[in-house]
C-alpha cells in the first residue's frame, strides 16, 4: 500500500512542478520547493532507524561524539573514519544530545543545500528536484547520509570548473571530502575539463573504451580494484565473503548502464542549443561523462560502481530538465510527460528494492 501511495504522491508533485516550470503564471517555483525540502527533511529525520540500513549506527556514533566542538587527528570516529562529519555532529551536540534531532540536521543541511545547486544548474528547477527525488533521496538522504551531504556541497563546485577557479574548487572538494572520502573523485575532474577543449567525439570514444573495460572485468578490472583495494580503503565493496551484496555487481546487464548511456548521447548531441543557455554546460556533460565511465568499467562490483558513478550522475537534475527543453514549445507538454513516466519507473524501481530490504530486515 504505501509504494502505491508514495508512487501517487510523486506523480501529483511531478504533475505540479511540470506545471509550474514550464511556464505558467503561477510564480510559486521556490515556494514550492521549500515546502518540498521541507516534507523531504520531516521524512528522512522521522524515519525508523530500524528499517533502514546504517540509521542506528549512526545515532550511535553520534551518542558516542564529545559534547564540545572536537577535531581530532588521532581518534577515529565510531562508524566511519571521515573526521569532519564526527566534528559536524559534535557542534550539534553543544545543543543537544537527540538523535532525531540530529538526524533532522543532517536531512536539512544535505536537501537545502542540494535544492540551492538545483536551483543554479537547472533549467526547470522542480523538475530537476523531481529527479533527484526518483533517483537519489531514498539511499543518499535516508542511508548514506554522510555522501548525502558530501555530494551536496561537491556539486556546488561545479561553477568553479567553468570559470578556471581552481582554488575555490579544490577547496570545496576538501571539505566534501571530510565529510565523504569518494568525493576524491572530482579531483581528476577538474583537469580532464581543462585540459581538453571537449568535442562530441570524445564522449563517444570514452563511452566505447569504457565498455571494452567493462566488458574486460574479469581480467584487467579485477587484477587492479583488488590488487589496491586494501591501499584505496575500498576492500570492504570489492572483497568476496561477507560482503559478497557489496561485491557482486550486475556487470553490462545493469539498465542503469544504458540509462544513462542514452541520457548522456542526447545531451551531448544537443550540444549547440544547450550551451548558448547554460553557461556551464560543458562541466556538466564532462562529469555526466565521467560518472558514467566510472558506471561502465566498475560495473562488476555492486558499491564500488555505485560510490563512484553516482556523485556526478546526480547532475540528472541538469540534464534530465535541459532535455526536456530542447523540445519544442508546442511538444513541451509531452515531453514532460515522459520523462515524468521514465522518473516514475525508476522511483518505483528503488521503492521496490527498499520495501524488499525492509522486508527481509
Amino acid at each position: 500500500m504505501m509504494i502505491y501511495l508514495s508512487l501517487f504522491v510523486f506523480t501529483v508533485f511531478y504533475a505540479i512542478s511540470a506545471y509550474i516550470d514550464s511556464g505558467s503564471k503561477i510564480n510559486a517555483e521556490k515556494t514550492l520547493g521549500i515546502l518540498a525540502c521541507l516534507v523531504l527533511t520531516f521524512l528522512a529525520g522521522n524515519r525508523d532507524p530500524a528499517s533502514w540500513a546504517d540509521t542506528e549506527v549512526y545515532l550511535y556514533s553520534f551518542s558516542e561524539v564529545p559534547s564540545a566542538p572536537s577535531f581530532s587527528f588521532s581518534e577515529e570516529p565510531i562508524g566511519y573514519t571521515e573526521k569532519g562529519f564526527s566534528f559536524l555532529g559534535s557542534l550539534l551536540k553543544v545543543f543537544t544530545s537527540d538523535g532525531t534531532v540530529y538526524l533532522f540536521f543532517i536531512a536539512a543541511l544535505s536537501i537545502f543545500i542540494l535544492f540551492a545547486d538545483i536551483r543554479k544548474y537547472s533549467i526547470f528547477p522542480l523538475v530537476g528536484l523531481c529527479c533527484y527525488i526518483a533517483r537519489f533521496y531514498m539511499n543518499r538522504n535516508m542511508i548514506q547520509i554522510r555522501a548525502g551531504l558530501s555530494y551536496a556541497i561537491l556539486l556546488y563546485a561545479i561553477q568553479y570548473i567553468t570559470v578556471k577557479d581552481w582554488k575555490r574548487y579544490f577547496l570545496v572538494v576538501a571539505l566534501a571530502t571530510t565529510l565523504h572520502h569518494s568525493a576524491l573523485v572530482a579531483v581528476p575532474l577538474y583537469f580532464f575539463c581543462n585540459m581538453v577543449k571537449p568535442k562530441r567525439w570524445h564522449v563517444i570514444v570514452v563511452l566505447v573504451l569504457s565498455f571494452v573495460i567493462g566488458a574486460a572485468g574479469q581480467g584487467i578490472v579485477h587484477r587492479f580494484v583488488e590488487d589496491n583495494s586494501s591501499d584505496m580503503s575500498i576492500d570492504a565493496y570489492t572483497q568476496k565473503g561477507g560482503y559478497a551484496t557489496y561485491y557482486q555487481g550486475a556487470g553490462l546487464s545493469n539498465p542503469m548502464i544504458y540509462f544513462e548511456v542514452v541520457l548522456l548521447l542526447v545531451y551531448t548531441f544537443a550540444e549547440k542549443k544547450l550551451k548558448e543557455v547554460d553557461e556551464n554546460y560543458y562541466a556538466i556533460r564532462m562529469a555526466y561523462l565521467y560518472s558514467t565511465a566510472f558506471l561502465i568499467c566498475f560495473c562488476s562490483y555492486k558499491v564500488l560502481a555505485s560510490r563512484t558513478a553516482s556523485i556526478y550522475a546526480t547532475l540528472e537534475y541538469c540534464v534530465i530538465p535541459s532535455l526536456i527543453y530542447i523540445v519544442p514549445r508546442k511538444n513541451r507538454p509531452l515531453a514532460f510527460a515522459i520523462a515524468g513516466v521514465l522518473l516514475l519507473l525508476v522511483f518505483k524501481m528503488y521503492l521496490n528494492q527498499q520495501f524488499q530490504l525492509m522486508g527481509n530486515s
